[in-house]
C-alpha cells in the first residue's frame, strides 16, 4: 500500500496544525518510508520538505492547487488513498483521509477574516460528509463534528498532539532554576485571549514581582487582536514574536507559569509542553481543557478579569501542582507516534464511506 499524504502544509508558517501534520508526517516516512508527500511549488519548510522528499506537483498554489492540481495528480494515480493532515481536502476527490483540528470557523466566524470563514463553513462540510473517514485531536471536537455535521461516531477517530523536536528529547527537563515569569504561548488573535490576560495580571497582586511572556505571531487571516497598547507599555509585560524552539523551551524551563485562556481550542499544544518543563498551569474553563488536563491545571473564567487576577496570585502562592509521573502518563497518550499509527490503519483497513443523508 502506497501512502500518498496531501504536504500543503509546507507551504505555510508553522503553527498548531502544521505542527502536527509535520510531525505525523515523519512518523509516517519513518515507518512507511515508500510514502509519497505531495506539494505545491511554494514551499516555506524547505528542510521539512526535504526531509519528507516532498515533490512538487501542479502549477496553482493555495486552495486552487489544493481544489485542482492535488485531486488531477491523484486521479492519474489510479485514486490512490489521500492523507489530508491540516484540515482542508479536496472536495471532488472521493478516498480522502482527513484530520479536522476544531471547528472554530463554525462556532467564531468573527475570529477569522470573512473570506476565511466563508470558505471553511463551505469547505469542511462536505469533505467531512464524503471522507472514507476522519481523525481528529480531542473527544471534545470529536463530538462537534458528531453533533453538528450529523456524522457517525464510528467514523471519527481521536488521534492526539504530543510533543515535538528539542520538547520531547530534553531529558532534564526541571534542571533550571524557575524565574518569577508567567507565560503565555500562542498565535495573537481574539480567540487566544491575550488581552484578557493582560488585564488579569496588571490587576493582580503579581504584576509587581512578575513579569508576564507574550510569545507569538500575528496570522494574516486573523481578525484584530485588539491588544491595548497602553497596556503593552507596562515594564512587567514582554511581547516576543519569531522565537526558535531553542528559545522556546528556555522559556518555559524558567517560567513558573503556564497560560493559556483561549475562548476554544482543539487541543492546546503550549500546556502540554510547559507541563514537561515543570510550569504551574492556568487554563481557560473550557471543554477540551477539562477534558485533557483536567487532572494538573487550575481553570479560571476567561471572561471574568477579577477571576483572572485572583487564580494567577492562587498559582503563585502554591508549591509544585503535579508530579512528572503524570505527565510522563500523558505523554505516553498524546503523542504523534500513536496518531500516525492510528491514521495509517485507517487506511489499511480501508474503512468505507459511512454516508448520512439528511
Amino acid at each position: 500500500m502506497k501512502l500518498f499524504i496531501n504536504a500543503r502544509f509546507l507551504t505555510q508558517p508553522i503553527s498548531g496544525v502544521q505542527r502536527y501534520a509535520i510531525e505525523c508526517s515523519r512518523q509516517i516516512k519513518k515507518n512507511h518510508p515508500e510514502s509519497v508527500f505531495l506539494s505545491p511549488h511554494d514551499i516555506i519548510n524547505n528542510d521539512v520538505a526535504d526531509e519528507l522528499g516532498a515533490i512538487v506537483v501542479g502549477k496553482n498554489t493555495g486552495h486552487k492547487w489544493e481544489q485542482w492540481d492535488l485531486p488531477k495528480y491523484m486521479w492519474g494515480k489510479k485514486s490512490g488513498p489521500l492523507i489530508n493532515l491540516a484540515n482542508t481536502a479536496p472536495i471532488l476527490y472521493g478516498n480522502n483521509y482527513i484530520v479536522i483540528h476544531d471547528l472554530a470557523f463554525f462556532h467564531h466566524p468573527e475570529w477569522n477574516s470573512k473570506a476565511f470563514s466563508m470558505w471553511y463553513n463551505i469547505l469542511i462540510p462536505r469533505i467531512a460528509l464524503n471522507s472514507r473517514h476522519l481523525f481528529t485531536v480531542s473527544n471534545t471536537i470529536k463530538n462537534e463534528l458528531v453533533t453538528h455535521y450529523k456524522l457517525p461516531a464510528t467514523k471519527i477517530s481521536v488521534t492526539y498532539n504530543g510533543l515535538s523536536g528539542i520538547f520531547l528529547k530534553d531529558e532534564r527537563p526541571l534542571a533550571t532554576k524557575k524565574e518569577r515569569l508567567i507565560l503565555s504561548v500562542g498565535t495573537f488573535n481574539m480567540r487566544k485571549n491575550q488581552d484578557r490576560l493582560i488585564k488579569g495580571f496588571l490587576e493582580s497582586t503579581l504584576s509587581s514581582e512578575y513579569t508576564l511572556i507574550l510569545i507569538g505571531d500575528k496570522n494574516r487571516v486573523f481578525a484584530d487582536v485588539g491588544l491595548n497598547e497602553q497596556n503593552l507599555k507596562s515594564n512587567s509585560i514582554k511581547v516576543y514574536s519569531n522565537v526558535s524552539d531553542a528559545e522556546l523551551m528556555d522559556f518555559y524551563k524558567r517560567s513558573e507559569i503556564i497560560v493559556s485562556l483561549s475562548e476554544y481550542e482543539g487541543f492546546g499544544i503550549p500546556i502540554l509542553e510547559g507541563m514537561k518543563f515543570g510550569c504551574k498551569v492556568l487554563c481557560s474553563n473550557i471543554p477540551v481543557y477539562r477534558e485533557l488536563y483536567g487532572n494538573i491545571a487550575i481553570f479560571c473564567d476567561q471572561k471574568d478579569i477579577k477571576d483572572i487576577a485572583a487564580k494567577l496570585t492562587e498559582l503563585a502562592d502554591r508549591s509544585r501542582m503535579f508530579e512528572q509521573k503524570q505527565v510522563e502518563q500523558m505523554l505516553e497518550q498524546y503523542n504523534y507516534k500513536m496518531a500516525a499509527e492510528k491514521i495509517v490503519n485507517a487506511v489499511a483497513k480501508n474503512i468505507p464511506v459511512s454516508r448520512n443523508r439528511r
